[in-house]
């Protein structure tokens, strides 16, 4: 389906679910996602969304002009079925590549993706969130604007680090850069006996690396923190992940909001609930073929 289609057939059956969303999906929903739920299904921003949105886009411009190198080297997200481990069990990345940096500008969360997360967590009332994947410090800024929130970030790439930093210093100093590969910064994490109200797993995009990270988070987190992961529609392996974690008994409740996935940690009393926006709205898509 092309964009053009995609956008008609979303039009029509918000017109004709708009009854049936507001009436039975929301009063299914637990309160606290009915603000993210509302973006998706409405698609419109607050006033001070639209302010907050326009301060954090101004630094994409700025990019370029803040690294003298001519490409800027991070690591790929690894295709489908490539994941492998060291004898350690810690994850091997993907390949570490160089790109112009004006190829940054587009990178990192976009102003409706960023929108969504801060209302996930402002909804849930997150104060303390771990980051799997910092790029260029959007995600992580839409994060640091609500207030009180504070923020453990992990990136490979040092020239990514120091671009996020100046991003992110924009909305708060209250936010910690990890310089390291995600399975040695949740080590040190772990030593460190860090414990988290949210973790945004944004990294690599493949279903085993999905897997292994949440599992390697989960001993950081209490029964009613938000696994969140991003890109659950990416390839049919990632969408397949999801729906590993659906089913997972792990989690008391997921909320599939298409571009982010939400899993709740459960208290091991084996309840179990599911929620999906996709009853609603014509559901995406897969991102990428063939992945």
């Amino acid at each position: 389906m092309s964009k053009i289609g995609f956008y008609i057939a979303n039009l029509v059956k918000r017109v004709q679910n708009y009854s049936r969303f507001k009436n039975v999906f929301l009063q299914r929903l637990p309160q606290r996602f009915h603000g993210a739920a509302r973006l998706l299904f409405y698609h419109t921003f607050t006033a001070d969304e639209k302010k907050l949105a326009t301060e954090i886009e101004s630094f994409r411009s700025r990019i370029p002009a803040l690294t003298t190198d001519k490409e800027i080297y991070s690591y790929t997200s690894p295709h489908s079925n490539t994941f492998q481990t060291d004898e350690a069990g810690n994850a091997l990345p993907g390949e570490y590549v160089g790109s112009a940096a004006e190829a940054h500008m587009k990178t990192g969360s976009s102003t409706f993706n960023g929108i969504l997360l801060r209302r996930i967590v402002a909804g849930a009332g997150v104060k303390k969130i771990l980051e799997l994947g910092t790029n260029t410090g959007f995600s992580g800024s839409y994060f640091l604007s609500v207030p009180g929130t504070e923020l453990v970030t992990i990136e490979g790439s040092d020239a990514l680090c120091a671009i996020a930093k100046q991003n992110m210093d924009r909305f708060s100093d209250k936010h910690r850069i990890m310089n390291m590969l995600f399975d040695e910064a949740i080590t040190q994490l772990l030593a460190e006996a860090e414990t988290f109200d949210c973790v945004f797993i944004d990294g690599q995009h493949e279903q085993k690396a999905t897997l292994h990270y949440t599992q390697r988070v989960l001993p950081m987190l209490k029964p009613g923190a938000l696994i969140v992961h991003d890109d659950i529609y990416w390839s049919e392996d990632m969408h397949q992940g999801w729906q590993h974690m659906v089913q997972d008994p792990q989690f008391s409740e997921t909320v599939d909001l298409f571009y982010k996935g939400i899993c709740v940690v459960g208290n091991g009393s084996g309840t179990k609930a599911h929620y999906d926006i996709g009853e609603y709205l014509p559901r995406p898509e897969i991102f990428r073929k063939n992945w």
